[in-house]
């Protein structure tokens, strides 16, 4: 559309103003200017077609040209100002030295003392009200709210996570050592018929071997201590014997037997027997009966384990 615009231009240029001007040349003949004219017009044609190929580059650059990148200004960092403490902030003034403890209880460790006049901001509470948690040298800390005034306590919250309190260590029962293991076995209970003339306890002791063992001492105990005897003093090879109650004994005696340490006041020739009763331990199981009827025992026998 352009290029015929710009031909018919050039044609009517020629034709009110070119024709004149090559009319004055007299050898020039209407062929001569048809063959100008037609050269004009291929030189304006290709005139037109490098400005249509110049306009088709430009445009394929303005499509492609990479914008200019716009700077985006840094924000300002404003500094978020530390709350600090009002009027209305829920505070406590400690009424005499306490102790500061790491939960709400006297089952919490102690972290700490409060002297009195000093006040701590005040940052929970426990469930039921009666410990406060504050703020103490820049830690938790709880203290027993009846020994404090505390100002504002209707903005208190209760505390989101109260510490649980250590386990109370429960005690290991000190085993007991069993009893020591006797050096002799009551091993015959023996027999023990009637006897109306006199009550009376006799037995024997054995080795290991169940030989016959002189020289190791019986107690016999009724109403507490009695009498302390040794074997085969002053009676055969390994026995002992007591008729400790010079006659019968009173129905509902309780008497007990066992072998024991031989103390000093024992005579080996059976003169006489001990009265000294400071080391009764046993070192055999007690033989014991409770006489209902007088009666007269033999054969109770001890034997060396």
């Amino acid at each position: 559309m352009k290029k015929s615009l710009l031909i018919l231009l050039i044609a009517v240029f020629f034709a009110g103003v070119g024709a004149p001007l090559y009319a004055q040349d007299a050898a020039l003949t209407l062929e001569s200017l048809a063959e100008k004219v037609e050269s004009m017009v291929e030189l304006v044609t290709s005139l037109s077609d490098r400005m249509n190929a110049f306009e088709v580059r430009l445009a394929a650059l303005e499509a492609t040209d990479t914008p200019t990148a716009t700077l985006t200004p840094t924000p300002t960092e404003t500094s978020t100002p530390t709350p600090t403490a009002t009027s209305t902030s829920p505070t406590v003034s400690i009424n005499g030295t306490m102790n500061v403890r790491a939960g709400p209880g006297t089952n919490y460790a102690v972290i700490g003392q409060a002297t009195a006049g000093a006040e701590y901001p005040i940052s929970g509470k426990n469930p039921s009200g009666g410990w406060w948690q504050i703020i103490y040298g820049g830690q938790y800390g709880w203290v027993y709210a009846p020994l404090v005034t505390a100002t504002n306590p209707e903005l208190v919250q209760i505390a989101p996570a109260i510490p649980t309190p250590a386990a109370t260590p429960v005690p290991t029962a000190t085993p007991i050592p069993p009893p020591p293991a006797h050096a002799f076995s009551l091993v015959d209970s023996g027999s023990c018929p009637g006897n109306d003339q006199q009550t009376f306890f006799e037995g024997l002791i054995q080795d290991r071997h169940n030989n016959v063992l002189n020289n190791v001492c019986v107690h016999i105990a009724f109403n507490g201590p009695r009498n302390t005897k040794c074997s085969g003093c002053g009676k055969p090879t390994g026995k002992w014997g007591f008729s400790p109650f010079g006659g019968r004994a009173s129905s509902g005696t309780f008497v007990e037997i066992w072998v024991v340490n031989c103390p000093a006041g024992v005579n080996m020739d059976g003169s006489h027997n001990s009265k000294d009763f400071s080391n009764l331990t046993p070192l055999s199981p007690k033989w014991s009966m409770t006489i209902s009827n007088s009666v007269g025992c033999n054969n109770i026998t001890f034997k060396q384990n």
